[in-house]
């Protein structure tokens, strides 16, 4: 455990001196004396009054000493996994973090923190005397960085700056905007990041930004009012609300920014942010609670199959914060405008509850080619099958039963019908939405996908296709991957832009 572990690290002997002792402690962050808790040398040697050479050599002797432990020796091969899993580089913190995730404390805080930050400390000093060291450590103002080179360390200093500029922006950007932003400072070409690990680096090593439960990137600190204001998804559609739940809301998504402030102040702050609370002191059995009179008409609850629509305003909404389900839609709308205008292959994602309801939307507003593909495919090799005079019956058998039977004569004749059904799609005059494509994956005819998004704007192809998938991250068909050239080929679709939120504040008309 990281208290064992500690314990072994300060342990002195009779004959260790005072000032040895007490530049142990200044070392592992542990001595009240000094506020910061990753000291240099010569911050230690002026702590303790002597040479800077002289705290060198107790450096020394406890990196010599400390080599010899093999629970600290194991401890620095896993610190070593951990770099690893995380891309190669992570703040003090956030492996002080990990260590208590997989070794415990019984401590109570602030102590088992600072224990696991000795800890930590202790490693990274005995890995930098080895002669090959696995990683090293890099510090910039407050930040301390633990990285296996130096190129990942400054690759990581570089998402820092590029994170304390996104933050500053008004309004925050949309969650797939931060990702490409950040994808666009250049990366080491050993290094491969998650988004989601991406944009939790950036903010570890900025100096002001934070990530809020959405993966935006916002400024710590963040004004209360802000907040709140950028809180709507977390708190509409609520009848019942007490200031505590909405405190707990609101720090859930935007965890760094300023507290709210105790009622009647939050009344206030509530009214200005556009919420229509009115607050019961009888509520809650005489505790007190905000009430909403009407539930919010854009609510999405996960027991609904239907998803409510808010009526398009006409005229011009009064200038105000955007907030991230209105930026995550508009941004959604203006990919589709470009796609339909420039032509694109897009894989398009959406909860699969609403997969009927965004198939009618996507068609209602824009100018598109509807394409069920299972009623297609199925036409033509009906048409396939009467050719080569096979029953119908007999086709329909040998389906049920795949990799059995007569199953191989069956994907022989699917390969006959997989031409006729290509150029039926490749004959479409407008962008195409092909839903229902289960049967791309049955028959392992995914490369057709592959083909057709070959030919997207091309003067004897198509002028683009969309793929409507149920699905949340991944873009597959039954378990297989769509075949995609990068990240750009593949988007969720919101249920702010299903819910009409772009549309719905009179910024814009509707179409």
């Amino acid at each position: 455990s990281v208290d064992i572990l500690a314990d072994r690290l300060l342990k002195t002997g009779g004959r260790d001196g005072d000032t040895f002792q007490r530049t142990v402690r200044l070392l592992l962050g542990l001595d009240p004396a000094l506020s910061d808790c990753w000291p240099s040398q010569a911050v230690i040697a002026e702590a303790v009054d002597v040479t800077r050479g002289r705290i060198g050599q107790v450096v020394g002797k406890l990196h010599e000493r400390w080599a010899k432990d093999a629970a600290i020796n194991r401890l620095r091969s896993d610190l070593a996994e951990v770099l690893s899993g995380q891309g190669g580089v992570m703040s003090a913190r956030e492996l002080s973090d990990a260590l208590l995730v997989t070794r415990g404390s019984s401590q109570d805080e602030p102590l088992r923190t600072q224990l696991a930050r000795a800890v930590v400390r202790a490693a990274t000093e005995v890995e930098r005397s080895m002669a090959e060291p696995r990683y090293l450590v890099r510090r910039d103002d407050e930040t301390v960085l633990i990285a296996t080179g130096t190129e990942t360390a400054s690759y990581a200093r570089r998402l820092g700056a590029v994170a304390d500029e996104i933050a500053t922006e008004d309004p925050l950007l949309a969650p797939a905007r931060v990702i490409e932003r950040l994808r666009e400072v250049k990366a080491p070409a050993s290094l491969s990041l998650s988004d989601a690990r991406l944009v939790r680096l950036a903010a570890e090593v900025s100096s002001a930004a934070a990530v809020s439960s959405r993966q935006e990137l916002y400024p710590r600190d963040m004004e209360a009012a802000r907040a709140l204001k950028l809180s709507q998804g977390a708190l509409l559609g609520q009848r019942m609300l007490t200031v505590d739940q909405i405190r707990d809301r609101v720090t859930g998504r935007y965890p760094e920014s300023a507290a709210l402030p105790e009622r009647p102040f939050l009344d206030e702050l509530l009214t200005a942010a556009g919420f229509d609370f009115r607050w019961d002191d009888a509520g809650r059995n005489g505790a007190g609670c905000y009430l909403s009179p009407l539930r919010d008409q854009v609510s999405v609850t996960s027991g609904s199959q239907s998803i409510d629509r808010q009526q398009t305003r006409r005229g011009t909404a009064p200038a105000g914060e955007v907030t991230p389900e209105e930026a995550d839609a508009r941004q959604f709308e203006e990919r589709l405008q470009r796609s339909i205008k420039e032509g694109s292959f897009l894989a398009l994602l959406v909860n699969a509850k609403y997969y009927d309801r965004a198939r009618s939307e996507l068609c209602r507003r824009f100018p598109l080619q509807l394409v069920d593909f299972e009623g297609v495919f199925l036409d033509a090799l009906q048409e396939t099958a009467s050719g080569a005079k096979v029953k119908w019956d007999l086709v329909l058998q040998t389906d049920t039963e795949p990799n059995r039977g007569d199953w191989d004569k069956l994907m022989m004749l699917v390969g006959r019908t997989m031409p006729i059904v290509e150029q039926k799609l490749l004959a479409a005059e407008k962008t195409m939405l092909v839903v229902y494509s289960g049967l791309l994956a049955r028959y392992d005819q995914m490369d057709l996908l592959s083909r057709l998004s070959q030919k997207v704007g091309r003067a004897d192809g198509i002028p683009g296709l969309w793929l409507l998938l149920p699905g949340q991250n991944q873009a597959m068909i039954d378990g297989k991957p769509v075949p995609l050239i990068g990240p750009g080929q593949k988007t969720r679709i919101p249920e702010s832009w299903l819910q009409n939120l772009h549309r719905s504040t009179g910024r814009e008309e509707e179409q």
